[in-house]
């Protein structure tokens, strides 16, 4: 007879999971760690995943979705394509760098597993479409190609995560604010707007 599934222990098992990932790192973690972090059975492990390799799918998976479905709404109720872009600074990235388990996990060995490279590419689409809105008639804009404006956002959004990382684990002095802020003002002076 197979088991009834529960949505708190499932829960339970990703918010356990997700937490060792980013503590000891998704190789170092074993499912006898996430058995003790939950206080449940390996069995019930098994029940809701197959393997670890679907745990860490999942967490970032369904982290990167709610967060890009919230973003996506975000961005739907407001008509202006620069407060558009205030919404990704102000609200997604800041929401995004305070998950540092999900940064954690996003960069490190696991990065086979979570596709970071669809959740770049759905970022990358997102911020030239409304790139596009902003400066269609700026030279400098005209003459970057989508390749070169994905490099950049890559740099930008990978520099900004492991900024995030190392600030946290060194004594840096700098916060997630002060590092919103300089992209803010990045932005602004690379686009020449007031957000």
């Amino acid at each position: 007879m197979a088991r009834s599934k529960d949505e708190s222990k499932r829960s339970a098992i990703l918010q356990s999971s997700k937490k060792l990932f980013a503590q000891k790192g998704f190789f170092n973690t074993s499912i006898a760690d996430i058995t003790g972090a939950t206080g449940l059975p390996t069995g019930s492990i098994y029940t809701y995943f197959t393997n670890k390799e679907e745990i860490v799918r999942v967490i970032v998976d369904e982290g990167w979705s709610d967060l890009r479905d919230r973003l996506e709404s975000s961005l739907r109720s407001v008509q202006n394509s620069q407060a558009r872009l205030r919404v990704l600074i102000d609200d997604f990235l800041p929401e995004l760098l305070k998950d540092f388990e999900l940064i954690n996990i996003l960069l490190s060995e696991a990065i086979d597993y979570t596709k970071i490279e669809e959740k770049v590419e759905q970022l990358t689409e997102m911020i030239l479409a409304i790139l596009k809105e902003i400066s269609p008639e700026k030279k400098t804009f005209r003459q970057l190609n989508r390749r070169a404006m994905r490099t950049g956002l890559i740099v930008y959004f990978l520099g900004v995560m492991n900024a995030v990382k190392i600030s946290r684990e060194a004594s840096l002095g700098i916060s997630v604010d002060d590092i919103t802020s300089f992209l803010r003002q990045s932005i602004e002076n690379a686009m020449d707007v007031q957000l």
